[in-house]
C-alpha cells in the first residue's frame, strides 16, 4: 500500500513511518520543512504531486505539555485549525477517494467524566488546562464530519489516551507527563538529587498507551468496513495515578530519592480513562503492550539520546 504521513518528524509520525516501512509499505512523508500545512498552496502541491495515496495519516500538530498548550493557547488552536482546513480542502481537490486518519486525544472529552464513553465526549466543555488543544480536536472532528456530509470524504477518527514511548522530544515541555517525568528523573539521577519533584498532587489518574500500540491500531483501523466519523476509543479500560507512574519510572531508572509533589502546578482533570466497550468489539482480541515494560523501553531510549 501507499501511505502519506503528515508530521513524520513528530513523535507519532516518526514511529509510524518506521513501522509502515518495516512492513514493506510505500511511505510518502512530510514535515514543516518539506511542506507547511498552514500554507494551502504548499500542501495542495504536495498532495497533487503524490497521487494514488491509499490513506493519509494526519499526525501533524502544534502541541506540547499542559503548560505549553495553556501558554500558547491562541497559536495552538489557530495553527492546528488552519492545517486541518487546508488538509480537507486539498484532499477534496486532488485525492477525494483517499481516507484521512485523524488521531484524536482524550483531552477533548467533556470535563468531569470518570469513565470517558464515546456517547458523552461532547457533553460539556473540555478541561481548562487543555482548552486550546482539546477544542481543536473537536473542531477537527466537525471538519471531518462536514466534509463527509457534503463531499463523502472518508475519515477515521480514533480517540487515544496519553501516548508514551521511544522517539519523543527531549524537551519536557513538549511531551506528555509520562515522558516528561522520565526526562526530568534522569536529570535528577545525573545531578545526584535526593528528591524528585512531581508537578501537581500526583493524584490524577491517567490512561497511557505505548507508541507501538498506536502504530499497530492506526494501520489495523484502515481495514474497518466503513468510514468512522464518530470517534472510537482506543482503550484498555484502566489507568494509573501520576504518583504510581512516577514510581514505575523510578523502578526502571533505579532512582532511590524521595518523590515530592509541587502543588503550585495545576493537576488537570482528576480522571481520564477511556471506556473500552466499543474497542473490544471492533478490535477483538487485541493485546496491549505491558505498561512497566513500555516505561523500561522508554527509559532506555532517553538514556541513549540525552
Amino acid at each position: 500500500m501507499k501511505y502519506m504521513i503528515l508530521g513524520h518528524t513528530g513523535f507519532v509520525g516518526k514511529n509510524l513511518k518506521q513501522y509502515l516501512s518495516s512492513l514493506g509499505h510505500e511511505v510518502v512523508a512530510s514535515s514543516r520543512n518539506e511542506c507547511d500545512l498552514r500554507d494551502y498552496e504548499s500542501l495542495s502541491n504536495f498532495i497533487k504531486t503524490n497521487p494514488n495515496i491509499d490513506a493519509i495519516f494526519n499526525c501533524a500538530a502544534n502541541v506540547g505539555s499542559v503548560h505549553y498548550v495553556t501558554a500558547k493557547a491562541a497559536d495552538v488552536i489557530a495553527d492546528n485549525t488552519l492545517m486541518a482546513l487546508n488538509l480537507y480542502k486539498a484532499v477534496l481537490e486532488h485525492a477525494p477517494e483517499t481516507t484521512i486518519l485523524n488521531p484524536l486525544s482524550n483531552c477533548c472529552y467533556a470535563d468531569g467524566n470518570t469513565i470517558q464513553q464515546e456517547e458523552n465526549w461532547l457533553k460539556g466543555e473540555v478541561h481548562q488546562s487543555v482548552f486550546s488543544f482539546g477544542n481543536f480536536k473537536r473542531v477537527l472532528y466537525y471538519i471531518s464530519r462536514c466534509y463527509n456530509m457534503q463531499y463523502n470524504i472518508k475519515s477515521i477518527n480514533l480517540m487515544f489516551p496519553g501516548i508514551y514511548g521511544p522517539g519523543d522530544s527531549t524537551d519536557p515541555n513538549k511531551v506528555h507527563a509520562l515522558n516528561g517525568m522520565i526526562i526530568r528523573m534522569l536529570d535528577a539521577v545525573k545531578n545526584c538529587d535526593d528528591q524528585f519533584e512531581i508537578w501537581g498532587t500526583g493524584k490524577p489518574i491517567r490512561e497511557w498507551i505505548y507508541i507501538e500500540d498506536v502504530c499497530k491500531i492506526m494501520l489495523q483501523s484502515l481495514n474497518l468496513s466503513k468510514t468512522v466519523i464518530e470517534p472510537i476509543n482506543i482503550a484498555q479500560g484502566n489507568g494509573f495515578s501520576i504518583a504510581e507512574t512516577a514510581g514505575c519510572i523510578a523502578n526502571s531508572i533505579e532512582y532511590s530519592g524521595d518523590l515530592v509533589f509541587n502543588t503550585q502546578y495545576q493537576d488537570g482533570a482528576a480522571i481520564k480513562i477511556l471506556g473500552n466497550e466499543n474497542f473490544v468489539k471492533v478490535f477483538e482480541g487485541y493485546n496491549f503492550y505491558d505498561h512497566q515494560e513500555g516505561i523500561t523501553q522508554t527509559v532506555k531510549y532517553y538514556k541513549e539520546v540525552l
